[in-house]
């Protein structure tokens, strides 16, 4: 089975000190190899999550790295 997604982002998680599901900021972590990204409640800062990305390192991870930098997403 082929991948179907490169990454996917959390628009809104649930926050236990707001006591609600609300939309969530990234902060990436400076650490030696992967980066870790922590996922911020937008209202009170508190962490709601955190994961990890690696780098895919095959052809198809290469030319999607460099289509996202020549063709940025815009909203």
């Amino acid at each position: 089975m082929s991948r179907q997604f490169n990454e996917l982002k959390a628009a809104e998680l649930y926050c236990s000190t707001c006591r609600t599901c609300g939309p969530v900021r990234e902060k990436t972590l400076s650490t030696s190899g992967d980066p870790v990204i922590e996922l911020l409640c937008a209202r009170c800062r508190t962490v709601v999550g955190r994961h990890t990305t690696t780098e895919d390192k095959s052809l198809g991870g290469k030319l999607a790295r460099l289509a996202g930098r020549l063709f940025p997403r815009t909203k």
